[in-house]
């Protein structure tokens, strides 16, 4: 996910209760009793689109404000969110999200005098089928209070993003009309753009609660309670009748998960056995978000296809994932290959599928899927994680069955398809080998959008991101001669151990270091004693050897080496000199060349602002090294690629760290359950693990990391989180991004790539991380 997946977002306090075209079709609705014969007809039947999928059914998780329940059988899956106001003009909300066609419904509750609170009755969901194929959900909501009913969306997630995150855009495609109410129901009802599709959002009045229409004008729809003194209970029913795809069939855990045998490497079986006995919360999330043919994103906001992030997990995640599960994931990504080789960033299905096909000027395309390939850095991401798995005992063994499969979206066989995008990644790469400048580096496709840092502000400004052209420009590539080695040996400019890394370096000096630290913390309202000894990991862990006031180095004249976030554009060769978590990508890739890469690692791995850690979590940026004063406010904890923590690169992180350390002997996690790449780089062991001062400085900001990670745990599987400097504590609070920032995003409790900790194993204890965090003393 990124900024190109958002609309600048605002706080999500929504304008006044339904107003305009809205409130004209409502009251219209109310007024000619023809609609009332638009029922929801809802008779339990048999549902068409059984797709034998596992049950699921938990809740409440918490997350920023919000609470989630999923609930998941064979008829349908959906996750409904709730959030309450906090005073007596703030209104709750309410969400409904379908992973089928991407479904979605939003309803605001405004409270009438008295702050309003909304749960969901414990076991109360279920899924319902009804007359002309309506299948759906349905729940019973407690309110504490009176309320009336605010703007209300049917149709896509994606619309209800909009909404949300938007500043209240509200697309006139979207608006809801009600078919039917009375004193105890009212049913909300919306057709689709394209198609007979009709959705419906019902709320049906239970214990103490009564359906009212006021007298005042324009009228509003609301519910009081009968006895102020009780909460008030509704049913609510959503249902929509989306049959041009097939509803995709879960995964079961058994089903997503490599099996265990004595053949199973030690580490490997810990963390399988730690997923299955201690980590079944967390894995029924990864299930919701598992099918057989896909993997969501995450929920609420995109239960849909991304490709970055299915393929990032792959990567982090192949040593505990079946086969079949994995060649889901990379089924998913290949058959969505453009006829350029271009690697599908997300999918739009559905009713907002249709939207876009009209302002498309394709009307007739209808529910027709929307693929967009905007983000180069995806281009580069499948041939290295494809290569991962065809080294393993069972990619080896399914080969050639799996790149013989056709595909059943694009024409053409898996292998045609990967081909084509080997092809390309070689046309972009070939040039940087024979005129190594910043010419022939790779800008981003569509600016300001085109890696996982996609905006404006997130690159900096930027057109040629580092994390592309250092580590992903080699590894990519490289990966060609595993998968494809016809095409690699026949290539005649073969990749070189050629990529753009030194381009991107930077060299600070002690007395520039501390200048632009005190200059930092001055702009960034934060204390000098952050940047002395653990800053506000003190006592979070075992602190770790090494640690030094004002700065730590790796021995020479003190100097340092950061590798900066992007350099400008071809006209401005500038490097912008934001210190950055991408370094993750030369370690997890195995593109390290030299020890450069990992002295600088060191640098990154320091307490935040000298490095990137706090006690709630490794920042993806700071500004503190950057001459650039407005970059303070540009990275800052409430910009959304700014100083705030995303754990899928904390895992990133982790996950390659380890997978360097391994390389000495060092490593205890399951990477090492992977059998190690052909030797193009490096010699095994690398000569950088004769220099005792450097692995011990690896090692010591492994454990510094660890520290960091362990201070997440509460939100370590959802997607990102502002650290919030407490002056009383002397240490950083988990802030909720969406609440405090004026253009911030609101986080998913669900986050596919943030499962990747169910593959690690803490090093500091020898403990996988799904049998969760102890003191460093304690065991499994």
């Amino acid at each position: 996910m990124s900024a190109n997946d958002k609309l600048q977002s605002q706080r999500d306090d929504p304008p006044s209760p339904i107003v305009g075209e809205n409130l004209a079709r409502i009251v219209l609705s109310l007024i000619f009793p023809v609609l009332s014969a638009i029922g929801l007809g809802l008779s339990f039947l048999p549902s068409p689109y059984e797709n034998k999928s596992p049950n699921l059914a938990f809740g409440p998780v918490n997350f920023a404000g919000h609470s989630n329940w999923v609930f998941r059988d064979d008829v349908a899956a959906a996750q409904v969110v709730l959030s309450s106001g906090h005073s007596s003009t703030e209104p709750a909300r309410f969400i409904t999200a379908f992973p089928h066609g991407n479904t979605g419904t939003l309803a605001y509750f405004r409270p009438v005098n008295n702050p309003l609170g909304v749960t969901l009755a414990s076991g109360s969901l279920s899924s319902v089928s009804g007359e002309h194929g309506q299948v759906g959900i349905t729940g019973v909501l407690e309110a504490s209070g009176d309320f009336d009913f605010g703007v209300t969306i049917l149709g896509s997630v994606r619309a209800v993003r909009d909404y949300v995150e938007g500043g209240g855009v509200l697309h006139p495609e979207f608006e809801h009309s009600v078919a039917e109410r009375n004193d105890s129901s009212v049913t909300f009802r919306r057709s689709w753009l394209h198609g007979d599709v009709v959705q419906y959002l019902r709320f049906d009045a239970e214990a103490n609660a009564a359906i009212r229409l006021s007298t005042s004008w324009p009228p509003v729809v609301g519910v009081t309670r009968l006895q102020s003194a009780r909460n008030a209970t509704l049913r609510f029913t959503t249902t929509f009748n989306f049959t041009s795809s097939t509803a995709p069939r879960g995964l079961s855990p058994a089903e997503l998960f490599v099996k265990s045998d004595a053949s199973t490497p030690a580490v490997l079986a810990s963390v399988l056995k730690a997923i299955k006995y201690k980590a079944h919360d967390v894995t029924q999330q990864l299930v919701f978000l598992s099918y057989s043919d896909l993997f969501l994103a995450g929920g609420w906001r995109f239960l849909t296809y991304f490709g970055r992030d299915t393929l990032i997990t792959l990567k982090l995640l192949l040593p505990v994932l079946s086969p079949e599960a994995t060649e889901g994931i990379l089924a998913a990504v290949i058959q969505r290959i453009g006829p350029n080789g271009e690697i599908c960033h997300e999918e739009t299905v559905g009713d907002y599928a249709s939207f876009l096909n009209i302002r498309n000027g394709k009307p007739e395309l209808g529910t027709t899927p929307v693929y967009d390939y905007a983000m180069v850095d995806t281009d580069f991401l499948l041939l290295p994680v494809l290569a991962d798995y065809f080294l393993t005992s069972a990619g080896k063994a399914r080969k050639a069955a799996f790149l013989a499969r056709k595909s059943t979206l694009v024409p053409g066989s898996f292998e045609e398809l990967v081909r084509r995008n080997a092809k390309r990644v070689l046309n972009l790469t070939a040039s940087f080998p024979h005129d190594h400048s910043v010419d022939n580096l790779i800008p981003i496709r569509a600016y300001p959008v085109g890696n996982w840092r996609d905006s404006h502000a997130g690159l900096g400004w930027g057109h040629y991101p580092f994390d592309l052209n250092c580590p992903l420009f080699l590894a990519a590539p490289l990966a060609i001669g595993d998968v494809l080695p016809d095409l690699y040996q026949q290539n005649t400019r073969r990749p070189s151990q050629s990529n753009g890394c030194d381009l991107f370096q930077v060299t600070v000096t002690p007395e520039a270091a501390e200048a632009s630290l005190a200059q930092y913390i001055e702009r960034a309202n934060l204390p000098s004693s952050l940047l002395y000894g653990a800053g506000s990991l003190n006592s979070t862990g075992t602190p770790s050897a090494g640690w030094s006031a004002p700065n730590q180095t790796i021995g020479g004249d003190g100097t340092s080496t950061i590798y900066a976030l992007s350099i400008v554009d071809a006209d401005d060769r500038s490097t912008v000199n934001v210190l950055n978590s991408d370094i993750a990508y030369t370690l997890a890739y195995d593109t390290v060349s030299s020890p450069t890469e990992l002295r600088a690692t060191v640098e990154a791995l320091q307490p935040y602002p000298r490095g990137l850690l706090t006690n709630v979590g490794m920042v993806v940026a700071s500004a503190a090294y950057d001459t650039n004063a407005t970059r303070t406010k540009e990275f800052s904890n409430l910009a959304y690629h700014g100083a705030v923590a995303w754990s899928w690169q904390q895992a990133l992180m982790a996950a390659g760290l380890s997978k360097q350390l391994s390389k000495c002997g060092l490593s205890n996690n399951t990477e090492t359950a992977l059998p190690p790449p052909p030797l193009e780089l490096d010699q095994l062991p690398p000569a950088w693990c004769n220099d005792t001062q450097l692995v011990e400085s690896l090692q010591q900001a492994q454990t510094r990391l660890w520290d960091s990670i362990a201070g997440s745990e509460s939100v370590l599987y959802t997607e990102v989180w502002s650290p919030v400097f407490n002056a009383a504590k002397g240490k950083f609070d988990i802030g909720d991004l969406g609440a405090i920032s004026p253009d911030g995003t609101e986080g998913d409790a669900f986050q596919l790539w943030s499962y990747a900790f169910l593959g690690l194993v803490d090093p500091r204890t020898s403990r996988p991380v799904a049998a969760s965090f102890v003191r460093p003393s304690s065991t499994l």
